[in-house]
């Protein structure tokens, strides 16, 4: 093999950062911003979304979350809520700025989704298993 995978998924990655920071910028968000709002927007009805979470759903270290959270707080898209029972957890909850567009940015990162499966056709589970296994490997 000719080509570097390694140079490949970089690519890839780019090239969907590219496309999605278009779509970022016309609400005055950034990417990570936009998927953070997604994630907390499809479970925040099934289970209570702590920074954790976040760490570990995009595979970011803890002091990545904890800028990335704060500038969102700051720019008020969430707030932090105290459990209840434990104050030590704070339960992250979507503005209502956020609420505005988080159905937006679902459809939008959905569709993505679906024009890279099209692209992938048959091959798309088989792409998902591989990438999910270096993950593993490799996280």
């Amino acid at each position: 093999m000719t080509q570097s995978i390694g140079i490949a998924i970089k690519k890839t990655n780019n090239a969907l950062q590219r496309y999605a920071d278009g779509m970022a910028r016309q609400m005055g968000l950034t990417q990570v911003q936009m998927s953070t709002i997604d994630y907390i927007y499809r479970l925040e009805k099934q289970q209570d979304i702590f920074q954790r979470d976040v760490e570990h759903e995009f595979n970011i270290q803890k002091s990545s979350a904890t800028t990335l959270l704060k500038l969102m707080e700051k720019k008020d898209l969430i707030v932090r809520v105290a459990l209840e029972n434990d104050s030590r957890y704070k339960k992250i909850l979507l503005t209502p700025k956020a609420r505005q567009w988080a159905a937006r940015v679902h459809t939008f990162l959905a569709q993505t989704d679906e024009a890279i499966e099209d692209l992938l056709g048959d091959n798309a589970e088989i792409v998902l298993a591989g990438l999910n296994q270096i993950i593993a490997k490799f996280s």
